[in-house]
């Protein structure tokens, strides 16, 4: 009798790179609420798990994450729009999450603002960057974005900017005044080929 085939492992596909940008830092707080106290905006929380392609929790990722504030500004960057360096104190949309034993994490913000990009010259969809660290993978550098924004289609072109895949569906989906949006994205880290693999910084955006 021919033996039956066995089912192939269960495999995720791993979430798409994307371009650092300048905005980086990478000591920020330890923290999940990444908005100050009193600040206008549509609250957002975004929680999920930080995987392996084959499934399994990856306990303790750290991921750090930043963002534009409502009106599109970043905290780090002078009137020109270039990137500086701050204190903790004044990191005020950005942080580092470390997920618990089964890779979850969570953390709050309020939905970015859009801004005009003036080398692609044009707007850039609004998006939360996340940076993505687990011993033995490959750093995860990418961007969440919303279904409802209109430049999503209009994003710079290439692999680097918006990507289907990367979209955070979130409920109720259009905003209601003093309601939390809420969304669930798993990140999906491929094992690094050797030791040492780090971050690689393309072009700003």
């Amino acid at each position: 009798m021919k033996p039956l085939s066995q089912p192939l492992p269960l495999q995720f596909p791993a979430t798409p790179q994307q371009v650092l940008g300048p905005y980086f830092l990478p000591r920020s707080p330890l923290k999940s609420n990444l908005f100050p106290a009193g600040t206008r905006g549509t609250q957002i929380r975004i929680s999920g798990q930080v995987l392996s392609p084959d499934c399994l929790p990856l306990a303790g990722a750290v991921l750090h994450v930043w963002l534009a504030d409502p009106n599109g500004d970043y905290d780090n960057q002078d009137a020109a729009g270039n990137p500086v360096n701050i204190p903790a104190a004044k990191q005020l949309y950005r942080g580092r999450i470390v997920a618990d034993k089964d890779g979850k994490y969570s953390f709050d913000c309020l939905r970015p603002g859009n801004y005009f990009d003036g080398g692609a010259q044009l707007w850039r969809p609004a998006h939360i960057h996340v940076l993505v660290e687990a011993a033995g993978y490959t750093r995860l550098v990418t961007q969440l974005y919303f279904q409802d924004d209109a430049h999503n289609t209009h994003d710079i072109a290439g692999d680097d900017f918006f990507q289907p895949e990367l979209v955070v569906q979130l409920a109720p989906a259009v905003a209601v005044a003093s309601a939390v949006q809420t969304g669930v994205f798993n990140f999906v880290l491929v094992k690094a080929a050797r030791s040492g693999a780090g971050v690689t910084a393309k072009k700003k955006k």
